[in-house]
Formats: C-alpha cells, structure tokens, sequence
C-alpha cells in the first residue's frame, strides 16, 4: 500500500504567510487587511479557505474582524509565539512525510525483491521442465535382460515413466519408435523423463 503524502493544511499555510508578514513589519497593529474576496484573489483560493485562516488568526488574538469595517491587525506581539507553535507543526508534518517516503521506498525495494525470488523460483521450475526434457542415453549390451523384446511386451512407459522418443540401430535412426521398439545388442535407446525414470529404465532394462 502506497503511504500517503501529509502536508499542512492550506488555509494553515496562508495564516502562517501572513503572520510572517506581520512579523516582517508589512502590517504593523491597527492595519486592515484586504477583504478576504481578495485576499482570495491573492492566495488563489476559496473565500472559505481565506475565512478558516482569518479564523485561526483571530482565534490567538492576532486578528479581529468587524462587520463593515474588515480585518484589522490587533496584535503583534503574539505573533512570534504563533509563528514559533507552527513550526513545530511544520516540522512534525515534514518528519511524518519523510517517514511516509522512507516507508513506500522500503515497501518498494521489499517488493523488488519478492519479484526477484519469484523470477528466480520460476526460472528453477522452468529449469527443471527443461531438464526434464533432455533425453538420456542409454546403451543396450549383452547385459540387457529384455533383449529381443518390445517396448509393449515390457509395458515400458507405465513401469518407468520414462518415453522412448529414439533409437539408434547401426547407421540408422529411428524417430518416435512407439511401443514397436526392439531392444536390440548394440542399439542406442534415448529417452525423456526426469532422474526417477530413468533409474527405473535401467532397472528394468539391466536387472
């Protein structure tokens, strides 16, 4: 889950701004300010967003609002301890937000590397699939106890698993023999399975 970005709130920034304004000696006690239609204006924002911050100026003795006659400067001397309050604020919210990206980058880097693991499971299925696939050879001498027999005389594919896809007899090869091969002295069997048939194939084949 992605963290979420937390940032102060708007009208908060705009208090703040005109704090530091005052601060600044722009607005000294006893100035009006410009209506909140323009301060709108100004901040492009919504006159509610301009009311919430006045409000919050008001609210610790830094503004006054009189019907008709607008927003007066009625305190300087609270500001520096409003201003002092927000950056705490400011900072808590800095910290939460770096905590935010130091999260989402450790959730990333931990998605990254559950993709690895699983790229690298499915290569070693993949990889045994493959190996699965590689035929084995397998010489037919004197030993061999099935001379002379076919492939389904011995029930060969359900005994060991194992799928006899050539034979090489003499000069010649012989492609998907089916269960007509012979177990001839001398041929060359090859055939698809994994380890188990093929330990099974000279079991049967050899003992």
């Amino acid at each position: 889950m992605k963290a979420k970005k937390v940032t102060m709130a708007l009208y908060r920034q705009i208090a703040i701004d005109i704090a530091k304004n005052i601060a600044s000696g722009k607005y000294v006690q006893g100035d009006k300010l410009f209506g909140r239609s323009m301060l709108a204006s100004h901040y492009q924002v919504s006159p509610e967003t301009i009311r919430k911050a006045v409000f919050l100026l008001k609210d610790v003795g830094i503004l006054q609002t009189e019907k008709g006659s607008g927003i007066k400067v009625v305190s300087t001397e609270k500001v520096a301890d409003f201003l002092k309050k927000n950056e705490g604020f400011d900072t808590l919210a800095t910290l939460k937000e770096d905590l935010d990206s130091w999260a989402e980058e450790q959730n990333r880097q931990i998605q990254d590397i559950l993709d690895k693991i699983q790229f690298a499971v499915n290569q070693t299925q993949q990889t045994h699939v493959i190996g699965s696939l590689n035929p084995y050879e397998i010489k037919i001498t004197a030993a061999c106890k099935v001379l002379g027999k076919t492939a389904n005389e011995l029930q060969f594919w359900h005994l060991t698993g194992a799928t006899i896809v050539a034979v090489r007899h003499g000069e010649e090869l012989i492609l998907s023999p089916g269960p007509y091969a012979t177990f001839c002295q001398g041929d060359s069997l090859f055939i698809v399975g994994d380890t188990a048939s093929h330990l099974a194939s000279m079991k049967l084949l050899f003992e």
